[in-house]
């Protein structure tokens, strides 16, 4: 197992465990309609993030052709890595507003909103940008950075599903609070390997 594959993991890993918009989606129609119907949302918040990563893989194969631009894209990653961190750690706890009068939406509704939850997220573009050019090199060939995308897919999706099961009971509200301090550490992990990476740039 690759030193590149385990911190492209490590680092997604970490943004999957930062609560975003996405996150709270998935929990509030967990808790209200029960975790099948919340799996639909995971569906097309993965099918969202495979758009990007797909899109993040054109960027980084057309980039070959012009070397001298890499530094600069990874310059920005780190620092968009870093800006993620910050936020993280300046975030406001969480709430998570309920209307248990509202009815069950349907398969198509749960998909599609889930899709575009993930689609018209700009964060979710810049992240794949900045791990793809500051973590996967440019000489991982073609079958290692296509067994990448479907890995981060396929996490993604379990994640997210394991998410909602766990979260399909009211009492799992009771670790709401918890969410805000995870954020913060996650931010600080990811601001240092935004700090890493423009230090590797400093000293190229």
């Amino acid at each position: 197992m690759s030193a590149e594959f385990l911190t492209l993991t490590s680092i997604y890993f970490l943004a999957l465990l930062s609560p975003g918009q996405d996150f709270f989606l998935i929990l509030r129609n967990a808790l209200q309609y029960g975790y099948k119907t919340a799996w639909w949302n995971c569906i097309g918040i993965a099918l969202g993030n495979a758009f990007y990563i797909v899109l993040a893989y054109v960027g980084h194969g057309l980039l070959v052709d012009y070397p001298f631009i890499i530094p600069l894209i990874e310059f920005g990653g780190a620092l968009f890595l870093m800006y993620l961190g910050y936020m993280l750690i300046n975030a406001p706890k969480p709430k998570l507003e309920q209307n248990s009068h509202d009815p069950k939406p349907s398969r198509y509704k749960l998909l599609s909103s889930g899709f575009f939850s993930a689609l018209l997220n700009p964060k979710n573009a810049l992240f794949y940008l900045s791990i793809l050019f500051t973590i996967v090199s440019f000489e991982t060939s073609l079958h290692i950075r296509i067994f990448y995308a479907l890995w981060m897919i396929v996490l993604l999706l379990v994640w997210d599903m394991a998410v909602a099961l766990f979260f399909g009971n009211t009492k799992a509200l009771k670790l709401l609070p918890w969410l805000n301090p995870l954020q913060k550490i996650i931010g600080i992990f990811l601001a240092l390997f935004g700090v890493k990476t423009l230090w590797k740039l400093w000293n190229l």
